[in-house]
């Protein structure tokens, strides 16, 4: 049997003994930001939904996930984080928990997210409503004409080596990222980034197993996003991002449409930012399945961003 994916290792969960039941650790050690100062906000949305998913019956999909991050979480082994998983309510249909992250001897919550469940084996009564965006145009182009390591050079030729824009190392990356558009304009509001992403490696788990699949949507939701506000600003930012001095993400709310969609096929995401204020950015992001067409997970995060005190005021 092969051995699982990059993406498959990274967002599992186990059970620790002595630890009561629903509590669950990371199985694998943290990732750290590239700047060393806490780990990656992917991986406790991802572990966060890999832990409230342990909870519930096999046939119920995670269809949303609201989280606040409320403390830096290090990159180590030894202080592991302990998801506390809350079950707050069980029906036929829908199911819901609140996860709480803590970490090492420390008490303080360091993350808590709101998961809702629900059960695809149940029908909807009636009727239902299905819409949803029509993907942006690609006028025939795919994936595979996008160079692979094109998303890694713009990172490197628009960040300094301390902006927070800065890549995971390609030892471990877990996604193939493609970007395939920009769309610039006068207004921050105007600016779109279009790419292509699925995960690096093939996931293990079957397409039945949504939870690992929804898990590692998560963790790629969360990748890269807080920049969107960086490249819409590029006359505050300065040339390579020089004038950011930190960047963090506050909250984080995803709405899961596809129970079904797979993490290793291809997708097509677009983000762009909507309002800047008081310290903060408002971020949006719409993701398809390239397949299908249908619009697979929405995501929004609320991020801080501060700049440098000679940043231009413009």
């Amino acid at each position: 049997m092969a051995p699982a994916a990059t993406i498959e290792r990274r967002v599992a969960v186990q059970q620790p003994p002595h630890v009561g039941s629903d509590t669950y650790a990371n199985k694998q050690p943290l990732t750290s930001q590239p700047t060393g100062r806490a780990i990656f906000g992917g991986l406790l949305l991802s572990q966060a939904i890999s832990a409230a998913s342990a909870t519930v019956p096999p046939e119920f999909h995670v269809y949303s996930s609201h989280s606040n991050f409320l403390r830096p979480v290090a990159a180590t082994f030894r202080d592991r984080v302990l998801y506390h998983v809350d079950r707050i309510g069980d029906g036929r249909s829908y199911a819901t928990r609140v996860v709480r992250a803590t970490q090492g001897d420390r008490s303080a919550c360091v993350y808590i997210a709101t998961i809702a469940f629900q059960n695809r084996n149940t029908p909807a009564a009636g009727n239902v409503l299905d819409y949803g965006p029509p993907m942006p145009e690609l006028d025939g182009l795919q994936p595979e004409d996008v160079p692979a390591d094109l998303n890694r050079k713009i990172l490197a030729d628009g960040s300094s080596p301390d902006s927070p824009l800065q890549p995971l190392s390609s030892e471990v990356e877990a996604f193939d990222y493609r970007i395939f558009g920009i769309v610039a304009g006068d207004h921050p509001t105007e600016y779109r980034v279009r790419s292509f992403a699925r995960t690096a490696e093939p996931l293990q788990a079957p397409t039945s197993s949504s939870a690992v699949h929804l898990a590692a949507l998560a963790y790629m939701s969360d990748e890269m996003f807080l920049a969107m506000a960086i490249v819409a600003n590029p006359d505050r930012v300065g040339v390579r991002a020089r004038h950011v001095a930190m960047g963090a993400t506050l909250s984080h709310r995803i709405a899961f449409h596809e129970p079904a969609a797979r993490a290793d096929a291809w997708t097509v995401s677009e983000r762009e930012t909507s309002w800047g204020g008081g310290g903060r950015v408002l971020l949006h992001q719409r993701t398809w399945d390239l397949e299908t067409g249908r619009l697979a997970m929405t995501c929004e995060q609320e991020a801080l961003i501060r700049l440098r005190e000679d940043a231009p005021k413009l």
